[in-house]
């Protein structure tokens, strides 16, 4: 089913217009919810590639789509102010003893609706009669009238103008919903992406950790049993002592079971992926985007300022507070007099010849006067405590955006800190591994040595790695927290 969109919410809920853009810019203009089965993956996928399918593929995010369809129209729905009515009744009687009497009448009424509270009636009615035949041959009525409330239900406080601005406040929440629901998505692509990189670049590690231990066992072995090292008829001495191929053969197993280990949470984070965007699990494409390390710098006090303008969380209690002081506005309201005015023409008489003898106006003034009522004003002070409640829940939603955009940045300092230290620890492992293995071919010392500088070059490697997707993802929840639209601005 595809639906165009009708006219969208306009209220501001107290974010800035360059907000508004972007969350406009995500919304489809047409929204299509025909089921369709999960596709296959292709052969290879890049980050934006990834991300573009989930938003047309990801059951989860139709339902976004579906919330913010119900939302439009519901608007269109409220936003419509003609009324019309037409109905027709035929009754058949037999009284005892007597005929049977057969009577029809037809009616057709239409009602339009100002914002400003006011209504213009006007109603048509055949009468009651035997046929169709000559309608105007009996009682036809014509009914014209305008009435206009002109303290209580007036303006904004109008049932018209309220149904409205619910409907337009609705719309502008379940906007910025979309949006959040937009960026959870685009969020959770972009960290399984680096998931799937992360288990990649340490099957790599594993493997060429499990490759050099397998190296270092062959050299002990031939060492020990001089398989390849000795000419026929040579006697041989060995060179190592049984306990340095064991412990070869042990650093090698080891490190199979690490590799087996890797290529299972890479597949896991493969199918993980392929299902967050809607695809078949059990494929393995190739992920072309690689994980890039580019530290920046952060003004704190302006994203916290940015992200206060553009906080969705802050839009949808503002948006609220609109529905708390409207439902204060109305509960006052009830508290005045309804004093309504009414003019319009009424034709209700007799007829001659199928010609109208009595035509008459009506107009006046109806005035209501409620007396004391508690249940109206416990309603009046019950909105106001919700007032008073939603300020303040405003006020903790404020320092929760802060906070958060402060914690994001002290985050990305920190993993920029510790990549500066891993790439200095990695580089001196691989340095103490060469060494130690130096050391271990001139029989200077024994293959422990090796065997813990090879443990201290892989977890080097790994914690790098990590560190480097963390940073990344880092800077991905920092530009979220101050608003921006995190599918923007991606490598390739």
């Amino acid at each position: 089913m595809v639906v165009a969109a009708p006219a969208l919410a306009a209220d501001t809920a107290g974010l800035s217009p360059q907000m508004w853009e972007r969350v406009r810019a995500v919304q489809p203009a047409t929204i299509d919810l025909t089921p369709t089965p999960s596709p296959e993956a292709p052969a290879k996928l890049s980050l934006k590639d990834c991300i573009a399918l989930a938003f047309r593929s990801n059951s989860g995010f139709r339902q976004d789509q579906e919330r913010l369809l119900n939302a439009r129209q519901a608007l269109w729905v409220a936003d419509e102010r003609l009324f019309y009515t037409a109905s027709t009744t035929a009754d058949r009687e037999k009284s005892p003893g007597g005929t049977a009497e057969t009577s029809v009448s037809a009616d057709l009424t239409t009602q339009w609706e100002a914002r400003a509270g006011g209504s213009l009636q006007a109603g048509v009615g055949s009468g009651t009669q035997e046929t169709f035949g000559n309608i105007f041959s009996q009682q036809p009525s014509l009914t014209l009238s305008y009435d206009q409330p002109l303290l209580r239900g007036f303006g904004l406080a109008s049932s018209t103008a309220e149904r409205v601005r619910s409907a337009r406040t609705a719309l502008g929440a379940q906007e910025l919903s979309f949006y959040d629901g937009y960026q959870d998505l685009g969020e959770r692509i972009i960290s399984g992406y680096y998931d799937v990189l992360l288990a990649r670049g340490e099957v790599e590690i594993a493997q060429r950790s499990a490759d050099r231990a397998k190296q270092l066992y062959d050299i002990n072995y031939a060492k020990f049993s001089g398989e390849g090292m000795k000419e026929p008829g040579e006697e041989w001495v060995s060179q190592v002592a049984e306990i340095d191929v064991d412990q070869a053969r042990l650093s090698w197993e080891r490190a199979k079971q690490q590799l087996i280990s890797r290529q299972q949470a890479y597949r896991d984070a493969m199918d993980q992926l392929l299902l967050d965007m809607g695809f078949l699990p059990g494929a393995t494409p190739e992920l072309t985007t690689p994980i890039l390390y580019s530290p920046q710098e952060y003004d704190e006090a302006a994203l916290v300022k940015t992200a206060l303008s553009n906080s969705t969380e802050l839009g949808r209690l503002e948006l609220s507070r609109q529905d708390t002081q409207a439902t204060c506005r109305i509960a006052r309201s009830e508290a005045l007099p309804d004093v309504t005015a009414t003019v319009g023409l009424t034709d209700l008489g007799e007829t001659e010849g199928g010609v109208r003898v009595d035509t008459g106006w009506l107009g006046g003034v109806s005035v209501q006067m409620p007396l004391f009522d508690r249940r109206r004003r416990e309603d009046v002070a019950r909105a106001d405590r919700d007032l008073n409640v939603l300020d303040q829940r405003i006020l903790a939603a404020r320092d929760v955006v802060a906070q958060e955009v402060q914690r994001q940045v002290r985050a990305a300092a920190s993993s920029r800190a510790r990549i500066d230290i891993g790439e200095q620890s990695a580089a001196l492992a691989r340095k103490s591994r060469e060494g130690a293995q130096g050391m271990y071919d001139e029989g200077l010392s024994d293959y422990l040595r090796v065997l813990d500088a090879e443990d201290r070059l892989v977890e080097a490697e790994r914690s790098l790695l990590q560190e480097q997707v963390q940073y990344f993802l880092t800077n991905v929840r920092l530009r979220r927290a101050v608003g921006e639209d995190i599918t923007q601005g991606l490598p390739e």
